[in-house]
């Protein structure tokens, strides 16, 4: 019988170039399955955001080189991600503030060319 998959896709804006020198890296050895190419290669990269503290383990490649290019990539993709819910949460509290705002309860009431108070 036919399945239902479904496979969800995303692209990535390149990140910005200075991005990679706040980025600290640390190569460490992956785990899982993989055999002697995986027990004797520090291929994982763990990069750590210095700036906003986001820590991104990759794995996923055979090249230590591989693996840099996907974390800086995941880490631009977080802070990219950070930046749309703070301006989210900024949009919704102007349009909280905006319901706030009190109408029709005039103080002072000034009318005619001199504006004097009624």
């Amino acid at each position: 019988g036919r399945k239902n998959w479904f496979f969800g896709g995303a692209r990535f804006a390149p990140p910005p170039a200075s991005l990679e020198g706040e980025i600290r890296f640390e190569a460490l050895r992956a785990s899982g399955p993989g055999g002697q190419h995986v027990n004797t290669t520090d291929s994982a990269v763990r990069a750590t955001h210095l700036a906003s503290g986001i820590s991104v383990k990759v794995q996923s490649e055979r090249s230590q080189h591989a693996n840099k290019r996907l974390a800086i990539l995941l880490i631009g993709q977080r802070l990219a991600q950070r930046a749309e819910e703070a301006d989210g949460a900024l949009r919704a509290e102007r349009r909280l503030f905006h319901h706030r705002v009190e109408r029709g309860n005039p103080v002072r009431c000034f009318k005619g060319e001199r504006f004097e108070p009624v």
